[in-house]
């Protein structure tokens, strides 16, 4: 518990002393100018925090702040327009559309269509892996009849085929 409190202890002390030299930056860089007062009161010594608060307070109390015309004429930084944040958000959409939505699409696309050209007497592969050539296809185009074999005959659905079997020729194995 004792290393804590060093810590923190050590920790505040860094801010105030930051703070402090942050505070008496501000009131040194308008004075470099033109302003022949607020030049001499602050081309003193670097003062203590504590004591530049105390003499900041009393002058305050007694004149008036004064704006210089160097801070005036200062121009601030342009922003970017308020839209422009929205500017990544709108690049990422388009990468997620052009690398995943759109080839889904095209594979959507050329399944329907390969559906659509199945006809009787394809030769046709089931996400299952059975072969066999269509022997009927449903009025409605919702099912399937496949011959597997001479007398077996299986009734799938449409949306279960994988698609044409593709016969290549084997290559016969070297040896």
């Amino acid at each position: 518990m004792a290393g804590i409190s060093a810590i923190t202890a050590l920790f505040t002390a860094v801010l105030s002393t930051a703070a402090a030299g942050f505070s008496l930056a501000q009131d040194t860089a308008p004075a470099a100018k033109s302003d022949p007062p607020a030049a001499t009161a602050s081309s003193a010594p670097a003062q203590t925090a504590p004591a530049a608060d105390a003499k900041k307070q009393t002058t305050a109390k007694s004149t008036p702040a004064k704006s210089t015309p160097d801070n005036s004429a200062a121009k601030p930084q342009e922003q970017p327009p308020g839209w422009f944040q929205f500017v990544p958000f709108g690049v990422m959409a388009l990468l997620f559309w052009m690398l995943l939505i759109r080839p889904q699409q095209n594979e959507q696309r050329r399944r329907r269509e390969l559906m659509a050209q199945l006809k009787k007497n394809d030769r046709v592969v089931t996400n299952g892996g059975l072969i066999g050539t269509i022997a009927d296809i449903s009025a409605d185009g919702r099912f399937v009849t496949l011959k597997v074999d001479d007398s077996t005959r299986i009734r799938f659905l449409r949306s279960s085929i994988h698609g044409p079997l593709d016969e290549k020729p084997e290559s016969p194995e070297k040896k």
